[in-house]
């Protein structure tokens, strides 16, 4: 984990945290170590971004990151195990396209290993398509179709869920207005935009190419960005409550939600990798408060939840990575 500047290692949960990344001379203020979309591939790598390029740590030695390419994003491959890089150049790379002005960029996609070879694949995607996920029915990508108009004269685009064939062009429309939340094998949990009901979001199976509404959980309704563990069977999000916001698992298989109890950060932001930072290590559901240091792990198959009795020691923020023995 990252401890806002300094990289340690618990080997059981209630451990003394060992330093095997020291905070660097002048950067006491600083956390030169943080990444952005962390995730723990299945050959146990972290994969991240971190100073405009996406990189891969071994957590045998967490304190090195191979830099694989640069990239403004990234998300794994199908098999958790590759990485796709996306890059992205200036919007007037679409000049003379009749395109939504919210358009603002030409995107890019890289598929690399995590040793640090040279990309395998490299796809340019077509003027308005913003690659996210990948599933086992193609690349899934947000296909801007039009400008919604906001407060003053802001605008944001709206989008539709798509997959891609292998050129990048559009394959098959996922859901119209909406956006993508987590995507895994053959899953992709999306919500309609401007939806005010129970059912907001859905889930949408790339094998039989239809979608239904998510398990529903009895404390309240699944809310903000959320995350799937690898193979798409369990998904972790806030759920929202007249009492404040609490965590909860749904098994997109049994079709049930496991409640792990309110969490205060959630209240700040239902987006599990903000306040509550969160991410899967196998079935294993690593969280961290970043404010507090409060660590838990949940096990997905048995339901069991451990935690930490004293808090990690933390600052300007933290982040869990993954297990060295997931």
């Amino acid at each position: 984990m990252n401890l806002g500047g300094e990289i340690a290692v618990v080997k059981r949960i209630d451990a003394k945290p060992e330093v095997v990344g020291a905070r660097p001379d002048g950067t006491e203020k600083l956390d030169t170590y943080r990444l952005t979309a962390p995730r723990q591939l299945s050959a146990g790598d972290i994969v991240g971004i971190r100073d405009g390029g996406v990189v891969a740590i071994s957590p045998d030695d967490p304190s090195k990151a191979t830099l694989l390419g640069q990239a403004t994003a990234w998300f794994p491959g199908v098999d958790n195990g590759k990485v796709w890089a996306v890059t992205e150049q200036s919007a007037a790379a679409c000049e003379g396209q009749e395109l939504p002005t919210t358009v603002r960029a030409k995107y890019t996609v890289a598929e690399h290993e995590t040793s640090g070879r040279p990309a395998r694949r490299v796809i340019p995607m077509p003027c308005g398509i913003e690659p996210v996920a990948q599933t086992s029915r193609g690349i899934v990508a947000h296909q801007t179709t039009g400008d919604v108009t906001g407060s003053g004269n802001a605008a944001r685009a709206r989008t539709s869920v798509v997959l891609l064939d292998q050129n990048g062009a559009t394959n098959t429309v996922v859901a119209e207005s909406a956006t993508m939340l987590a995507a895994d094998a053959d899953q992709i949990v999306w919500r309609a935009d401007e939806c005010a009901t129970s059912t907001c979001t859905k889930i949408y199976d790339a094998g039989s190419g239809k979608s239904r509404n998510a398990p529903t959980c009895e404390a309240g309704d699944p809310v903000g960005t959320g995350t799937l563990a690898p193979g798409g069977r369990w998904y972790a999000t806030a759920v929202r409550t007249d009492n404040g916001t609490r965590l909860g698992v749904l098994d997109l298989v049994e079709d049930s939600c496991r409640d792990l109890g309110a969490f205060t950060a959630l209240d700040n932001s239902a987006d599990l990798d903000e306040s509550l930072a969160a991410t899967w290590s196998r079935a294993n559901l690593l969280m961290i408060d970043q404010g507090t240091g409060e660590l838990i792990e949940y096990n997905a198959p048995t339901g069991r939840v451990e935690r930490r009795r004293e808090a990690l020691p933390v600052t300007n923020g933290a982040q869990v990575w993954g297990a060295r023995n997931s």
